[in-house]
């Protein structure tokens, strides 16, 4: 069965401002908690009311979600930045830089820059990833309707997550399924072949 498509009324509903993407930028790079460098452990932290950061309710220590991403120090607000990289990812014969520029309403200059480091990093999909690796799989969107990891996913979408501990690079990738024969090849793809085989346990599958 084909995946529901993900609409631009979705991704309003999803991203309605730059506090709903940067609390969809902090889940996403922390899914286990944000670790505080000062306590030295995973703590309850609290959005920060004059910056996009997070402060832990211990210390105060203050983490960017934003921070070695392509959105680092970046005055484009954080929506915009989303909404670009929604329209490049969905276009199937591509969109050029004077096309993002119309549709965002910034500068040629602004959109050229934004065009190259979202085109890089969508090119860098198939990259090869090394190091420390961690691969997990996860279910988005909808709701659960029965308890258990192999059934009640029907409203959700199975996303593969590879990252490279290290630093911290991560690809995700949406699925039809999550099944060893689907998630395997993936896998094999990202990794270096002399880590393919024996191929690493992948978690839940």
């Amino acid at each position: 069965m084909a995946l529901p498509k993900y609409t631009l009324r979705d991704f309003e509903a999803q991203f309605p401002d730059d506090a709903a993407c940067l609390e969809w930028l902090k889940d996403f790079l922390y899914p286990d908690g944000i670790h505080c460098k000062r306590c030295k452990r995973i703590t309850t932290h609290h959005r920060a009311n004059t910056r996009p950061s997070y402060c832990c309710d211990r210390c105060g220590n203050h983490v960017h979600p934003t921070a070695g991403t392509i959105y680092h120090k970046s005055s484009t607000p954080l929506r915009l930045w989303f909404y670009a990289i929604f329209i490049m990812a969905s276009t199937r014969y591509g969109i050029s830089a004077k096309q993002l520029e119309r549709e965002l309403g910034v500068t040629y200059k602004t959109a050229w820059r934004m065009f190259k480091q979202i085109r890089s990093m969508l090119a860098g999909e198939t990259a090869k990833m090394y190091g420390r690796i961690e691969i997990d799989e996860t279910y988005i969107g909808g709701r659960k309707s029965r308890k258990g990891r192999a059934t009640g996913f029907e409203n959700k979408t199975p996303v593969l997550g590879i990252a490279e501990r290290d630093t911290k690079i991560m690809r995700a990738t949406a699925l039809p399924d999550a099944t060893r024969a689907t998630i395997l090849p993936i896998v094999r793809e990202r990794l270096p072949s002399k880590f393919t085989a024996p191929l690493p346990k992948v978690s839940g599958v």
